[in-house]
């Protein structure tokens, strides 16, 4: 089975679309747009946290600030983070989530399909909940046109940055991460992206800026 969000049928999906990434994702979207603004906000949120990929390998990066991770359920890998107090963890549903009382950037890997209009409405939110950066992955096919998809990223929210994988992440379903061992981060077979906001200064529509990112081992 491969582990990605569209190449199986519906009923060997996940049924929260927990999909994990291997990690190597954010480390090439932090080469690419610094953490910056992150370290100025002092908070980086994942309110789709799963094993906690995101938040281990912006800390295994460097970032030293307060590292809140919400999900609807406790999948978080707490032996990643070692003997680090500035972690919190709490079950909750972002989309009834309240602005937290510090300032924060979000970095997701969001639910994509598993109820329509899922990746919007935590868009949407993240964009009203944080204070300085929203990044989230994504297929590539959820910002392509169509007629519900394509006008929030090109009109109403417009990113500050696409960067696109040219190395497919694999994201095998978190439920069989186990059974899957080595193969359960190969093959990726759906193109992704990572959209980055800037919720200080917005992007204005048509001023988007596309960035390819490297393929692991190149030079960027």
């Amino acid at each position: 089975m491969r582990g990605d969000l569209s190449s199986g049928k519906k009923k060997n999906r996940h049924p929260l679309d927990w999909y994990v990434e291997e990690g190597w994702e954010w480390e090439q979207v932090v080469a690419q747009i610094g953490l910056e603004p992150e370290f100025e906000a002092g908070t980086i949120w994942d309110p789709a946290c799963g094993y906690g990929h995101s938040l281990s390998r912006l800390q295994g990066i460097g970032f030293r600030g307060r590292l809140f991770a919400s999900d609807l359920v406790r999948n978080l890998a707490w032996e990643d983070f070692g003997q680090s107090d500035s972690l919190h963890f709490q079950i909750e549903d972002f989309l009834e989530a309240r602005r937290p009382g510090v300032p924060c950037s979000i970095w997701m890997n969001p639910p994509y399909s598993y109820k329509p209009g899922i990746l919007e409405a935590f868009c949407r939110q993240a964009l009203a909940l944080a204070t300085h950066r929203v990044v989230a992955l994504a297929p590539l096919k959820w910002l392509a046109g169509g007629k519900n998809r394509g006008p929030f990223f090109r009109k109403e929210a417009p990113p500050q940055q696409i960067l696109y994988f040219t190395q497919r992440p694999s994201m095998p379903p978190g439920d069989r991460i186990h059974l899957m061992g080595k193969r359960a981060y190969r093959g990726g077979a759906i193109d992704y992206v990572a959209v980055v906001w800037d919720v200080r200064a917005p992007t204005a529509p048509g001023e988007t800026r596309s960035i390819w990112l490297p393929r692991l081992g190149e030079a960027a």
